[in-house]
């Protein structure tokens, strides 16, 4: 289904088979497109919205009921993992940028065959490193980077379509503010925050809100999605301390996270700022706050950083195995019509799996290497897929609309009138 689904565009799968009016589109699905897979409608697979949706809303029971972490994801995983690896003799080379890959042959002695090896060239260092094997856990736009600079990746059968991945800009801000007199207890998802009370209110539903593109009329959201998220009520870093909470101590701290960011990754950080507190006003509908009480700030960008599951990317998603024995590779946008994940976890699924596929290759037995099956589905989905079947066995998708069913509702319209 991926490869029927991938050709055509959210938009048209949601407007034109499934039939959905242009309000439900506005006001549900456009938003969680543009925070989920992070694309407009039309710039989007139909395939990833539907994989995408299906993971993170209809899978399972509970699967829309996200787990944040109580703190930075570095400090709380990254960071002591890396800590285990280089106890365990890994040596991490950070800000080490790697220019090229190459295959070099080597001959031990006369009476030898030469050996293969895979050569990392590294920017600013004489020697490069030769390995038995390398599993690649980058970006998509940055391996096609590095693939167009690698006569022997850019050969691969896998790569070839990699001049056509493309990534999605984003820009996160922090704003740390002057705590409110009043601290707003009793909200949910949180024990309490010092956010303005305006702000507080408004959120006080829920720790996070998420919002889709053209927010408030303001250019530069046009086709922007975002979230913002009161660090308050989510990091334990940032909590309310009990003892001075009606002192006012500390400092309200609230995140804005801006998907598709092009019009304005650009600007400089102050213009971020500004443009920060006008769209958390827009979002929320209050009174914007006063900028004098933002005593620190922090904004980051991430050019074309994220992956893009445009229309046509699924073909350009290779397995973890690009060459046998020499070159691996993982991330959220490998193997795409695999194991149905998203996200961190499908980096985190697909890593495992180059793991065991590299040491399968190199003849390792007893390798506990093991990724858990997708939840199963819920007994309402199972049904509803059963339906559409029997809907379809009725009448046959049509082959000139590339063989994309309409919706079961659209069809039993069509078999049953109105």
């Amino acid at each position: 289904s991926w490869g029927i689904y991938d050709k055509f565009s959210a938009e048209d799968l949601f407007k034109k088979y499934a039939g959905i009016t242009d309000k439900l589109y506005d006001e549900l699905v456009s938003p969680l497109l543009h925070v989920l897979p992070m694309a407009p409608g039309y710039d989007c697979s139909a395939a990833a919205a539907l994989s995408c949706f299906h993971v993170f809303a209809l899978q399972s029971k509970g699967a829309f009921d996200v787990r944040w972490g109580r703190g930075s994801l570095s400090e709380l995983i990254f960071n002591p993992w890396a800590t285990q690896l280089q106890r365990r003799n890994v040596t991490i080379r950070g800000g080490s940028r790697v220019n090229s890959i190459v295959m070099q042959s080597e001959t031990r002695s006369n009476e030898e065959a030469p050996e293969n090896k895979v050569v990392i060239c590294i920017d600013g260092q004489e020697e490069p490193i030769e390995c038995d094997a390398i599993i690649l856990a980058i970006g998509a736009t940055s391996c096609s980077r590095l693939v167009s600079a690698s006569p022997f990746l850019s050969q691969l059968p896998a790569t070839q379509n990699f001049d056509l991945l493309r990534g999605v800009t984003c820009v996160a801000v922090r704003l740390f503010l002057e705590p409110s007199k009043v601290t707003s207890a009793g909200v949910r998802g949180g024990k309490s925050t010092q956010l303005p009370p305006n702000i507080a209110n408004a959120m006080s539903e829920s720790p996070v809100v998420v919002c889709g593109p053209n927010i408030g009329g303001i250019p530069e959201l046009k086709e922007t999605g975002f979230c913002i998220y009161d660090l308050q009520r989510m990091h334990d870093e940032f909590s309310v301390p009990d003892v001075s909470a009606q002192e006012g101590d500390g400092n309200a701290v609230i995140e804005i996270d801006f998907y598709r960011a092009d019009t304005f990754v650009d600007m400089n950080d102050e213009e971020i700022v500004q443009l920060s507190i006008k769209t958390v006003a827009a979002a929320l509908d209050v009174e914007a706050f006063d900028p004098t009480i933002v005593v620190d700030s922090a904004v980051l960008r991430a050019r074309k950083a994220v992956s893009h599951f445009a229309v046509g990317s699924a073909a350009c998603s290779p397995p973890v195995t690009l060459d046998k024995e020499s070159v691996y590779i993982c991330g959220d946008w490998i193997d795409r019509s695999g194991h149905a994940s998203w996200s961190t976890e499908k980096a985190v699924v697909t890593g495992k799996q180059a793991a065991k596929a590299v040491l399968n290759d190199f003849g390792f037995d007893n390798c506990d290497i093991n990724v858990l099956p997708a939840p199963e589905e819920t007994s309402q989905l199972k049904s509803l897929r059963e339906l559409a079947r029997t809907l379809r066995r009725v009448t046959p998708p049509p082959v000139n609309d590339g063989g994309i069913p309409p919706s079961p509702w659209m069809l039993a319209e069509k078999v049953f009138g109105r």
